[in-house]
């Protein structure tokens, strides 16, 4: 009758090797240097030898168990450093091989200078040879304190055989994802260039919840400045030393990127058509029936931290009243910085020292706006105009 130990790991409980037997009732326990060499070698031959379709099998129904339950997920690992102890990464960079592997290598080389060797795992790097590698996939992935997943132009489209492989049953970039949400990590996704953020109608089921997670862009235009504020974000979620002061911003910081400190309902943060340029970061007033409220807003906490703000504002190309005009308002601690006013294909710039603000707040309106939803009904019959405003923030950007 054989015994199984339990390591804890970030709330996990991974069952360890098995140990010599041990008479009914009494759980004996020996060190790792007086098991014979030769018969621990055999026993982590036969432990290590799983494939695929093991791990899945393994995995999957404690995933789902956890999620309804809330109970941690018994998994298994599969590399020991020389004491017995489980060698984890805080940072595990997620990636399909075809499609993001030269942005996961910029990523890591980034991340090892400001977090250590130890502190990243990728897999070509993190997994020596003559490792089992599915053991410690399952190992990183389950226990890491943040997963950067790189989505690039063909992460939903490569295909194994006639599926696409995010829709295969044994693959691995789906699976690190699924354990990474299950062990309750931070999961990033890292958008390569000016791709969008997929759907979640676009992914499976038991990853769906990644298209809601706030996202970064690593676009080759800025590589300098998506790296730096991917090292800034990575850093601030595995220091727990509070004591420690942020990092200094990066000489260009996309607004959007620090998160709003508040925004109206019609605000959203999504790409933008302005004037024939297509911008991936920006700021959009739209309304669909009536104007929630007759003027968007939105704020951010800038805590004085740079030097000057500039966006180009106009009416997206797609509006369908192309002959509005919208009225462009920034405000730096309830004081008025600048007000433009721009037409649809002809959008005004705006440029302003913020050196001295903590919050900004961007205002954006169109004259005659209908906010009461009675109104809009009743012009809408009459075959009104309701004067719904369809502006843009586009790429609004900090400078330090």
């Amino acid at each position: 009758m054989s015994t199984q130990r339990s390591r804890h790991i970030r709330g996990l409980r991974f069952p360890a090797r098995p140990t010599d037997s041990a008479q009914p009732g009494h759980h004996r326990r020996r060190k790792m240097s007086q098991v014979d060499n030769q018969q621990e070698k055999k026993r982590t031959r036969e432990w290590t030898t799983s494939r695929t379709d093991d791990v899945l099998r393994l995995c999957w129904p404690t995933i789902g168990r956890k999620r309804e339950t809330g109970t941690a997920p018994h998994l298994w690992y599969g590399t020991l450093d020389e004491k017995g102890r489980c060698a984890i990464s805080k940072v595990f960079i997620n990636f399909r091989v075809g499609d993001g592997q030269d942005s996961a290598v910029l990523l890591e080389q980034r991340l090892v200078t400001e977090l250590g060797r130890d502190e990243v795992f990728r897999s070509s790097t993190g997994i020596t040879a003559g490792t089992a590698f599915e053991p410690r996939l399952v190992e990183a992935a389950s226990a890491c304190e943040v997963m950067l997943v790189v989505i690039g132009p063909r992460w939903l489209t490569i295909t194994k055989g006639s599926v696409a492989s995010i829709a295969a049953p044994a693959d691995w970039v789906r699976l690190e994802i699924e354990l990474a949400l299950a062990g309750d990590a931070k999961v990033i996704p890292i958008l390569v260039g000016d791709i969008k953020m997929p759907a979640e109608d676009d992914l499976p089921e038991t990853i769906r919840e990644l298209a809601g997670r706030q996202y970064i862009r690593l676009h080759h235009r800025s590589a300098k400045y998506s790296l730096d504020q991917i090292a800034d974000s990575v850093r601030a979620l595995v220091t727990s030393d509070n004591s420690v002061l942020p990092p200094p911003p990066a000489q260009v910081t996309m607004l959007t990127s620090l998160g709003a400190a508040s925004r109206t309902a019609d605000i959203s943060l999504s790409e933008a058509n302005v004037n024939g340029r297509y911008y991936s970061e920006s700021i959009v007033y739209r309304c669909s029936d009536f104007a929630n409220a007759v003027r968007g807003r939105i704020a951010f906490n800038l805590g004085r931290r740079f030097r000057s703000f500039r966006t180009t504002a106009g009416v997206l190309d797609d509006a369908l009243e192309g002959h509005q005009t919208g009225v462009f308002q920034v405000i730096g601690d309830g004081v008025m910085l600048a007000e433009r006013t721009a037409s649809h294909g002809a959008p005004c710039v705006i440029d302003v020292d913020v050196s001295t603000v903590l919050r900004l707040e961007l205002i954006a309106h169109r004259p005659g706006t209908t906010r009461h939803p009675m109104l809009a009904g009743v012009l809408a019959i009459s075959g009104k105009s309701n004067n719904l405003p369809e502006l843009a923030w586009a790429n609004p950007t900090l400078y330090a």
